[in-house]
């Protein structure tokens, strides 16, 4: 029993160690899992996405140089705030656009935002 304790207390302390105290370290961190995360959620089916495998799709426009664009959806102010409201719930703001509710988590949102705001 005491062994299964000092065990667990070893990987703990090894996670927290793990971890970036880095900004800058982490915000790579979360934009290396966004382009699997565009794929997870279906965005490459749809739209050419820079730097995403197989993101070929001619349904949705193109999102490269999505942070130079001036709106989203021809009406939304580009802002990450928009961008990621946009990524989540799309019939709010465009009822009957093409882009469907597919369900991305908030934390997936900013994600993938982040990734989009930077990938030129």
């Amino acid at each position: 029993m005491k062994f299964a304790c000092l065990a667990a207390m070893v990987a703990l302390a090894a996670i927290g160690c793990s971890r970036s105290n880095h900004p800058q370290q982490n915000e790579a961190a979360l934009q290396a899992s966004a382009p699997d995360l565009m794929i997870q959620y279906g965005c490459p089916t749809c739209h050419v996405i820079p730097n995403v495998p197989g993101a070929l799709g001619k349904v949705g426009p193109s999102l490269d140089d999505l942070a130079q664009r001036s709106y989203l959806a021809g009406t939304l102010p580009n802002s990450p705030k928009n961008l990621a409201r946009w990524i989540q719930h799309p019939q709010q703001f465009h009822p009957g656009t093409a882009m469907p509710e597919m369900g991305v988590t908030s934390a997936d949102a900013a994600r993938i935002v982040a990734f989009l705001q930077t990938n030129q």
